[in-house]
């Protein structure tokens, strides 16, 4: 782990927005099957068509990339639309983590990502 960035483990020591999340408007669940990461993502949104996600919560086992970014993102996600997230893409995860993530890594970083794409895409 001392090849992590402080952030990524802090993070990954102190997840935020872990937990259930009462009152949810959409589930969704996300894995990574090559090394069996796993995240369910709780969301409340706001509006119709091009809602915006009110508040994050997720549950999941994972390694400290996959951990660190799910909680971070919790965080960013907050008032974010479809169109936004899709801008903050996967250079906004990249740059989040600290700039450098191991291409080996990626489904790793991306896995809550992946998600909350899936949310949206789900309630077109």
């Amino acid at each position: 782990m001392s090849d992590y960035k402080e952030i990524i483990i802090d993070h990954y020591k102190s997840p935020r927005n872990f937990g259930e999340l009462g009152g949810a408007d959409i589930s969704m669940e996300e894995s990574n099957a090559s090394c069996g990461d796993m995240i369910r993502i709780q969301v409340k949104t706001q509006g119709e068509k091009d809602f915006i996600i009110t508040e994050m919560k997720w549950q999941g086992v994972g390694c400290a990339i996959s951990t660190a970014s799910a909680s971070m993102i919790s965080e960013k996600i907050v008032g974010m639309n479809k169109n936004a997230l899709e801008k903050f893409g996967e250079a906004g995860i990249i740059e989040m983590l600290g700039g450098e993530i191991n291409p080996g890594r990626m489904k790793c970083a991306t896995l809550a990502y992946r998600g909350l794409l899936k949310i949206f895409e789900s309630h077109e």
